[in-house]
């Protein structure tokens, strides 16, 4: 689909991937580490999603889709490039670093699929380059709409990872939004249940 037949039927612009997106997913183009659907009314409560490679992040991101979805809200999905070093392979460096914002576009244009079968509405995408801590932090005190972080938790008793153990920690005091952590195993029953 050409972007702008995208935009003809009310999509926005979304991040390029060097691959065909998922069947369900939008076409992308770049802007500024930063994309929000056109068709998305600003001025609407956003649930913020983290998302990595993890099997939970998946189940986070159905929940605040299907909780956008009921209460009038949006959803933007955040990912972060960590640093990479390179050493003294600058190009190395270089290319690592080209293929992690490969890696972290792609990841998001598939859960940006889930999110749209979810809700009906494209979600928007966020691709930010540092620490992950530090990044949301940024992110939630830059934007006021953003105001429930949506995490998931492994539900097979690992505990929660390093950034639901900040958040929910010594940090826990340092957002001004809530932060709400859903478990990685609920069933799409379950989670409508619980939306």
């Amino acid at each position: 689909m050409q972007i702008a037949q995208w935009a003809a039927l009310g999509g926005g612009r979304f991040f390029p991937s060097r691959e065909a997106p998922p069947p369900s997913a939008p076409e992308a183009q770049p802007i500024d580490g930063r994309t929000t659907p056109a068709s998305a009314p600003q001025g609407r409560r956003a649930f913020l999603v983290v998302v990595d490679d993890s099997p939970e992040m998946t189940a986070a991101a159905r929940f605040a889709a299907r909780r956008a979805a009921r209460s009038g809200g949006r959803v933007a999905l955040l990912s972060v490039v960590e640093p990479v070093d390179g050493g003294h392979w600058m190009f190395v460096g270089n290319l690592m670093a080209e293929e992690a914002r490969e890696d972290a576009e792609r990841r998001l244009q598939q859960v940006a699929a889930t999110v749209h079968a979810c809700s009906g509405e494209r979600p928007e995408l966020i691709v930010r380059e540092g620490s992950l801590k530090e990044q949301l932090f940024k992110l939630i005190e830059e934007d006021d709409e953003i105001s429930i972080l949506v995490l998931g938790v492994a539900a097979t008793g690992e505990g929660p990872g390093p950034l639901v153990q900040s958040l929910t920690g010594k940090n826990a005091g340092k957002l001004r939004i809530p932060v709400t952590i859903v478990p990685g195993d609920l069933s799409d029953a379950e989670l409508e249940a619980l939306t």
